[in-house]
């Protein structure tokens, strides 16, 4: 692994994306570049083969492209879907871009909405209006009402589904397929196979034309609902099973390790198109996982499937490491480096804002919204093959009250509960007065020796630096009449029915009835539905009794089990 030198001067980040600009222009052809953009959905880092050695899992194409690109393994994010893609795509952190946890039901402007601010702006709406033929497909994941869906976001067409999780075989009808605005009841077959002959579409029709194309291809590999028992049908196709099967993979891990094989081999055909099409040297490949993977542990977030996050603690919804540090690369075809760079900077998911607009030759703005930028172009590093330093700087992640905050080596950890995000003063509150957990992730990456007493200086500092993020943070919406807004979900078949409790049908009837993003998990209010004339009261002792975990949310085995 090459080693990268750090180093504490904040005030270098203007230098270094003007350097990183200038490099840019000198060593880039004149044409603005194409970007795809490739998220898998639940990938731990340790199912990366270049990044851990003891992974079953086979990805030719991943490890091409990272072997003649550059790879990021100290890459950080938000460890939930919904929160991750939001900063990905706003340059800024949850607690600020608005999308502090996964995408609610409730309209703009009323209490506990979650969505992207509407005055924050998408890298996609920037690249459309730069002039980008723009393209989603597959999993969207961060709104359903009006104004959050992606064709009001900046893409010219979208082709996938809005929610959270969906199953893999994709059966017209009775799938929530959308094409644009509408459903699509015409599509069918596996969902990482249509949503990579969607996108192939689009890069062959575009391809060809004097704009460039963004394209953002978003597979739901590896999410859930993967085969861990043998009475289920498999998600990944049999023949991918059987190639893992033949060759000893275990039966719990075929069809997750399957299903990331098959992803690897459709990018792969997609690399085969930039060839084929002779764009290949003028387009931008990024690739990364929205969060870490799921684990078998009871009472995992997401569902107890078998992920891989190599030595890293936690897993999915935690911000321990498992959470947090998962795979991320990029290869840019005789731009970056061509022997391949992997890169010891430690990074993160607001980057990604600031790469794609450098990369497309946009200015970087310094806040969005009315809340600062917190990424920075990675191109100054790629593009001096390491020589050009990240800055070291102070990496904080928040989802709903599990706190990661990360500087250099060490790392402040907290889990004060879910009573006050997004309420970040009281939040702030809580935690001054919790003592929180410091560890030296470069001799403790299992994070499991607290040393907050044996190097009080460094957890004063990193507490003082959320406290301050918290306090400092502007939580306000654009101002908005609620009679103006129309909180209609798309589509309109996914409107859901009033609440019947579980005893009076199957309990996987009522958690699809309630399960209203689709994120895999029922919510207080999802599971109380309109409160008007309702008793909340017993329902919310209800819900409490079925949530044996007390996570506060509620997975299909909890309702199974009452």
């Amino acid at each position: 692994m090459k080693s990268v030198v750090r180093t504490n001067q904040k005030s270098f980040l203007s230098v270094l994306v003007l350097v990183g600009t200038t490099l840019f222009g000198m060593q880039c052809s004149a044409a603005t570049p194409n970007i795809l953009f490739i998220v898998s959905d639940d990938h731990g880092w340790g199912d990366l083969p270049s990044n851990w050695d003891d992974t079953e899992v086979r990805l030719p194409t991943l490890d091409a492209l990272a072997r003649s690109g550059v790879r990021f393994p100290n890459y950080h994010t938000v460890p939930l879907c919904g929160p991750s893609r939001a900063c990905m795509f706003t340059g800024q952190y949850s607690t600020e871009n608005g999308m502090w946890r996964g995408p609610g039901s409730q309209p703009l402007g009323s209490p506990g909405y979650r969505g992207i601010k509407r005055d924050v702006k998408m890298v996609s709406e920037y690249l459309s209006e730069a002039g980008y033929a723009t393209g989603a497909f597959g999993k969207w994941h961060l709104g359903s009402l009006e104004g959050e869906v992606p064709n009001d976001r900046g893409f010219d067409e979208f082709h996938g589904f809005l929610g959270g999780a969906h199953p893999y075989w994709i059966a017209g009808s009775r799938s929530k397929i959308m094409h644009n605005r509408e459903h699509d009841s015409l599509a069918k077959g596996h969902a990482t196979e249509l949503f990579t002959q969607w996108a192939e579409d689009f890069i062959r029709e575009n391809a060809g034309k004097e704009s460039p194309f963004f394209c953002y291809l978003a597979y739901n590999a590896v999410h859930g609902p993967l085969r861990v028992e043998k009475s289920k049908p498999a998600s990944a196709p049999e023949a991918w099973v059987k190639k893992a099967l033949d060759r000893g993979v275990s039966f719990l891990r075929s069809d997750y390790v399957a299903i990331l094989e098959h992803m690897d081999h459709n990018i792969g055909q997609l690399v085969s198109v930039l060839d084929e099409l002779g764009v290949a040297e003028n387009t931008l490949i990024v690739f990364v996982s929205d969060n870490g993977g799921c684990t078998m542990e009871e009472g995992a977030a997401g569902g107890r499937f078998p992920g891989n996050n190599g030595p890293l603690r936690g897993g999915k919804a935690t911000t321990y490491q498992g959470g947090l540090n998962v795979p991320f690369l990029m290869n840019w075809k005789g731009k970056l480096p061509q022997s391949g760079l992997v890169s010891d900077s430690h990074v993160m998911h607001c980057d990604i804002f600031s790469t794609l607009l450098d990369a497309a030759g946009l200015t970087v703005p310094e806040s969005n919204g009315k809340n600062p930028l917190r990424g920075m172009s990675l191109f100054p590093h790629m593009l001096s093959d390491g020589k050009t330093s990240v800055p070291e700087r102070t990496m904080i992640f928040e989802l709903w009250g599990n706190i990661g905050v990360r500087r250099g080596d060490y790392k402040l950890w907290a889990s004060v509960g879910r009573d006050y995000s997004p309420d970040w003063d009281a939040l702030a509150a809580e935690i001054s007065q919790k003592d929180l957990e410091l560890f030296d992730l470069q001799r403790d990456v299992a994070e499991t020796n607290d040393l907050r007493t044996e190097h009080p200086e460094m957890y004063a500092s990193l507490k003082a630096e959320l406290l301050d993020h918290l306090s400092g943070i502007n939580a306000d919406y654009p101002s908005v009449v609620l009679s103006d807004v129309k909180s209609k979900a798309m589509p309109k078949q996914q409107k859901r029915s009033k609440t019947i409790p579980p005893k009076d049908r199957s309990p996987e009837k009522f958690f699809q009835a309630r399960d209203r993003n689709s994120d895999g998990e029922i919510t207080l209010e999802e599971f109380i539905g309109n409160p008007d004339g309702r008793n909340v009261a017993a329902l919310t002792k209800r819900f409490q009794q079925f949530d044996a975990n007390g996570d506060g949310a509620l997975g299909i085995d909890e309702l199974k089990s009452n």
